[in-house]
């Protein structure tokens, strides 16, 4: 992570000395907004079944023990009323 910030850095102060209507910052600036829409895309597309099936798997695991009766149905009524607001 830190070699990306370092990266990040130089490239922006290479971007900065070039000039904002440089090709090859245009071109930067178009490459590193591709790749940071890709790396968001792909997290979002693990994410939602990740918490899905921990969510689901987990209700599951207290439905099994009897004295988690009240804790399951919390849980359950704070996740729909959280995805109701969003």
């Amino acid at each position: 992570m830190l070699l990306g910030v370092v990266a990040g850095v130089i490239l922006g102060f290479w971007f900065m000395t070039l000039g904002r209507e440089s090709q090859a910052t245009q071109s930067g600036l178009y490459v590193a907004k591709l790749v940071g829409t890709l790396f968001t895309d792909l997290l979002r597309m693990v994410l939602i079944p990740l918490v899905f099936t921990s969510i689901v798997v987990g209700v599951a695991n207290l439905r099994l023990h009897r004295q988690m009766n009240r804790v399951w149905q919390v849980a359950l009524i704070f996740f729909v009323s959280t995805m109701a607001v969003a």
